[in-house]
């Protein structure tokens, strides 16, 4: 028999507080236990499994950065592996490999990092966190939330399998991460209410009894020495006071095993309602994501095999500011508006630096130099980067900015050419073709006149080599601008969209058809941040209207307004729907183009209306037993049929996450940042747009039984901002495809001096069913990292072709040291087997 006392706090960085509040009282709490490990030699404390802790208390207190790093030395404190203590469902699973990299590392830079995969408080977690977890090294993992009906199979010790076989130890925390917290200052008293907790859990669950020493938010019981003395004499064994690390230690292989995501609310709320919560957070954060790890990472890695400065630096910090908000409160967006305002900042700085550092890589390799000057003419080349590892032909819009646009040589201003078209925007060709050219509607484009607006050019770029670039000659021509008139039809090579008189669209792919695509479902939510309580209702259809445009390079849009007449709010008995109607707009514009084998959609909401959730709809024509759906450093298959929740302590959500697209019937809709949908029995998908709350919880739900946080008002969450998504309709399920509709291309002034050669493939990827998960500098800046995901049930041979020529390849864990797995390389070409499901890196090393 073993019982031990595991002391430590939850600390939510932000939620109901903000950051600089809670971290008042963070300075507190380790001033104690930084005291206690001075007084007390048996004394041991876990800083909750992330390191950030000691950088936010270190800033603020300095004078006892010693005392904090003596004691992870000494084995008296823990912290780590994580930066912060993310949700494992919302963050990508490359987000997931960098918190635990900048955890690591922080810890590291002031002791050892804990060895134990603790979770305590995630919403749910993928099936593949195993693979994450044993790709650092990490053996065990410890939760609370999130089992189902496998529980009556696994028991509360398993082994946790990942699709392609990684396996950890998990150990649930039956009664929660707090069973033995804010113990009554009697240690009499204190130790019989623990001997009841430790009989009750030895009975259910066996050994070993872990007591969890602590809640959120909370200083430390003082007196654990005399309680832990006091428990040993009622139950007449030993009671260790120890770490989680030791807590765990040299236990037995568990007999029981599970293979599968953890999205049950078995025995603790699930909270699903974080999923579409504050939906302009999810949308920022998946924006920068998909920025940082599809294009920054990749060019950076690229771009210093030929010359470029190394980025690693500033890559670096932008993780950093991406992961910060992948703390379980900030993304799920279940806080105070305030902290809502400040998660926003660090995605827009994020993002600001991810997207410079970019333009610096991108123009450099274009050929405009260290000074990156635009050429003084109106004609100009363009280079279209691909950042996919295959040749690709899609739409690329590119920004027509002159760098410097003004320069006052001998105290006299001087305009570039570029700069004085903004006031009069000249047509261009390609080619001989025209182009076209669209205003810019970002207001932060440079305007040095009255009346200017900055313009893009827009084209389809043909057959832009695997991580590489074209080049494209634009000449200034007479404008040709779009045709437009009030056309319901629009059409590309075999795709083709007709807006019908509700504002629907049906949608040729190929020879598949999906009628009354974005059809609109809207019911009122009387629930919180944490749960959707639905309450029924009807969507009035007050106005539909639509334009289309065409232009001479075969490249159509089509624009549908459509004004929702729905109930402004909830009823004052919050059972029922106002009858006050209040307007909500939508537009959904559908761009085709030739060459180009999908159909793009953005999807703009201004929203009127409070308390209420808002779905698009995707009919696909017959019944679905399931539907299947990214996930993370995966594919899941999703059951349309209600879940057996019988016994739940929460009833199970009808909706799931998704990483980027949900598939079925032989339609993928791709809508990357809106990561909740359904797929219904009748075989419609259902994505969730916008939810709009007001309150962090509610105890009047009838969806969760169970309180899930304070009841504090949260107007900022009713969505009252205009949103807009980016939404594309693929045929038949192709992760890579979705991804490349995802990424884009992209486009930037060429210069004379190219640093890459147009048409030369940098690295591309075969067989076509693998995914490209990461290339990226090493974090030691030893070469390149490559990740492969191989998101089918078949083993493959991964084979990656170089464009420059490789020293030296071999395996890699995702913490990137080395691995077993065999890797061959001949001639700039690397081989390398990647099973079913499963995800293998390799490091690279350029000659």
């Amino acid at each position: 028999m073993r019982c031990v006392l595991v002391s430590h706090f939850h600390w939510d960085r932000e939620w109901y507080r903000t950051f600089e509040a809670y971290r008042g009282r963070l300075v507190d709490a380790v001033d104690q236990v930084l005291d206690l490990v001075a007084a007390d030699p048996g004394y041991r404390f876990v800083l909750d499994g992330q390191a950030i802790l000691l950088e936010d208390y270190v800033a603020v207190r300095p004078e006892r950065r010693d005392e904090l790093a003596r004691g992870l030395r000494t084995g008296r404190l823990a912290a780590g592996p994580w930066y912060v203590q993310p949700d494992v469902l919302l963050p990508s699973g490359e987000s997931l490999v960098r918190n635990l990299t900048i955890g690591r590392a922080v810890a590291a830079g002031f002791g050892p990092v804990a060895r134990t995969g603790y979770v305590p408080d995630s919403f749910g977690h993928p099936a593949m966190l195993p693979a994450v977890l044993a790709g650092f090294g990490l053996a065990t993992f410890v939760y609370w939330r999130g089992n189902g009906a496998e529980l009556a199979r696994t028991g509360a010790r398993w082994r946790w399998l990942a699709p392609d076989g990684s396996a950890v130890t998990a150990i649930l925390l039956p009664e929660g991460y707090f069973n033995a917290a804010c113990l009554p200052d009697d240690p009499d008293d204190a130790a019989r209410g623990l001997a009841s907790t430790v009989r009750r859990l030895r009975e259910a669950h066996g050994d070993p009894v872990v007591l969890m020493n602590g809640f959120d938010h909370m200083l430390p019981d003082p007196h654990t020495a005399a309680v832990t003395a006091r428990l040993a004499s009622l139950l007449d064994e030993p009671v260790d006071r120890a770490l989680l690390d030791d807590a765990v230690a040299e236990l037995p292989v568990p007999q029981a095993e599970h293979t599968g995501e953890l999205l049950g609310a078995r025995l603790a709320n699930l909270l699903p309602g974080v999923w579409s919560t504050r939906m302009a957070i999810k949308l920022a954060n998946r924006s920068c994501e998909t920025l940082l790890q599809g294009w920054v990472e990749p060019w950076a890695a690229l771009g210093r095999i030929v010359g470029c400065p190394d980025e690693r630096a500033s890559i670096a910090h932008a993780w950093r500011m991406l992961v910060q908000n992948h703390a379980h409160d900030s993304i799920c967006g279940c806080s105070l508006d305030a902290v809502a305002d400040r998660t926003m900042a660090r995605f827009e700085e994020a993002h600001g630096l991810a997207a410079a550092t970019l333009a610096r890589v991108l123009e450099r390799l274009a050929g405009q130099g260290a000074a990156r000057r635009t050429p003084p003419t109106l004609a100009q080349e363009i280079a279209v980067f691909n950042p996919s590892p295959h040749a690709r032909t899609d739409v690329v819009r590119v920004p027509l900015d002159a760098y410097p646009a003004m320069r006052i040589p001998l105290g006299v201003p001087a305009f570039a050419p570029l700069a004085l078209a903004a006031s009069d925007p000249p047509g261009f060709t390609a080619g001989g073709r025209a182009v076209r050219v669209l205003p810019s509607d970002d207001p932060a484009r440079l305007r040095w006149l009255p009346g200017q607006t900055p313009f893009d050019v827009e084209l389809v770029a043909h057959d832009v080599p695997a991580f590489g670039v074209r080049r494209i000659r634009l000449e200034p021509a007479e404008a040709v601008p779009d045709l437009v008139d009030e056309g319901c039809d629009i059409a590309a090579d075999d795709v083709a969209v007709v807006v019908r008189d509700d504002g629907t669209l049906d949608v040729r792919l190929g020879a598949a058809a999906f009628d009354g695509c974005f059809a609109i479902e809207d019911d009122g939510d009387r629930g919180d941040s944490y749960d959707c309580d639905p309450v029924a209702g009807a969507v009035e259809l007050a106005h539909v209207e639509w334009t289309r445009r065409r232009h001479v390079s075969g490249i159509a849009t089509l624009e549908v307004r459509r004004r929702l007449r729905i109930p402004r709010a909830l009823a004052a008995d919050r059972m029922s729907r106002s009858t006050e109607p209040a307007d909500v707009w939508l537009t959904t514009e559908a761009r085709v183009a030739p060459g180009v084998p999908r159909v793009d959609v953005r999807v703009r909401v201004e929203n009127g209306s409070a308390d209420h959730r808002l779905r698009l709809r995707f009919p696909t024509g017959r019944p679905a037993a399931a539907a299947r759906a990214a996930t993370t450093f995966g594919v899941a298959t999703r059951p349309t049929a209600a879940r057996d929740d019988a016994g739940w302590v929460h009833p199970a959500p009808r909706t799931f996450p998704h990483q980027g697209w949900v598939s079925a019937n032989g339609l993928t809709v791709v809508a990357p940042g809106l990561p909740e949908a359904e797929v219904t029995p009748d075989g419609t998908i259902a994505v969730t747009l916008l939810r709009a709350i007001g309150w962090i919880a509610r105890y009047d739900l009838r969806t969760r039984p169970v309180p899930a946080g304070p009841p504090m008002e949260i107007p900022g969450a009713q969505a009252r901002q205009p949103l807009e998504a980016h939404l594309a309709l693929l045929a038949g399920e192709d992760p890579p495809a979705a991804w490349d509709a995802e990424l884009g291309l992209h486009g930037v002034i060429a210069g004379g001096e190219p640093g890459l050669d147009a048409g030369r493939s940098m690295l591309a990827l075969e067989p076509a069913p693998l995914v490209l998960s990461a290339l990226k500098p090493a974090d030691d800046g030893a070469g390149i990292v490559v990740r492969v995901l191989n998101p089918t049930a078949c083993a493959t041979v991964a084979v990656l072709r170089f464009g420059f020529p490789v020293a030296v390849g071999h395996g890699v864990r995702l913490d990137e040291t080395p691995s077993a797995e065999r890797v061959e390389l001949d001639a700039d070409v690397m081989t390398f087997a990647v099973p079913a499901f499963a995800l293998r890196s390799v490091r690279i090393v350029p000659k």
